[in-house]
Parts: structure tokens; sequence; C-alpha cells
């Protein structure tokens, strides 16, 4: 190479391809890397998160409603009004006020 070199011309992303067109040759290459002054007393480490090497939170599997055990849990639902008053076991339904008197709810409102 004659002509004046461009540092671009030898940067580490695009070297490879240079090389393989034949814009510049490995001579080429060696030959600018040793002209490098050396700046490693000048340099100072620092450290940065690197968030692209973060593992993502794995994510609840989603319900594509084929399973059979779908069915069972249909079975389940079914079997939860024991003693047929139309209310699953376990909640009370809510108890009638007095006739003139009004509903008194445990829910705040």
């Amino acid at each position: 190479m004659t002509q004046k070199t461009n540092p671009w011309t030898f940067d580490v992303r695009v070297r490879e391809r240079n090389l393989k067109a034949g814009t510049i040759t490995d001579k080429d290459v060696e030959k600018y890397v040793g002209g490098l002054p050396d700046l490693a007393d000048q340099s100072e480490a620092f450290g940065t998160s690197q968030p692209a090497l973060l593992q993502p939170p794995q994510a609840e599997p989603v319900d594509l409603g084929d399973d059979e055990d779908d069915e069972d849990d249909e079975d389940e639902d079914e079997n939860d009004d024991v003693d047929g008053d139309g209310e699953p076991e376990g909640e009370a339904a809510p108890e009638a006020a007095p006739e003139g008197e009004p509903a008194v709810s445990d829910t705040p409102e």
C-alpha cells in the first residue's frame, strides 16, 4: 500500500472483509498494528453492566386450552357445591336482612 492509510480500513469490524477483497494484505495489517503507539500506561480500567448478558425472567407457561387436564378442573369446580345451595362450599351466601332493615355486608365499600 503506497497510499496514505485510513484507520477505518484496518478496523477490526471490517478487516476480514478488506483482507478477502484484497484491499489490504496480512503484511499491511502487521505494519499498521506495529506502528500504533503503546498507550497501555495511559488507560484506565472501568466496569459497566452488560444488560444484554442478563438472563430474562422465565415466563409462566401459557395455557393453550388443549390439555386434557382442563376437563378435570371443570369437574372439580362442579363438585365444590356439596350442599346444593348453588354456592361453592367455604363461601357463605349473604344473609338476608329482616324485613324493613338494610342488608349488612362484610366487604367495605
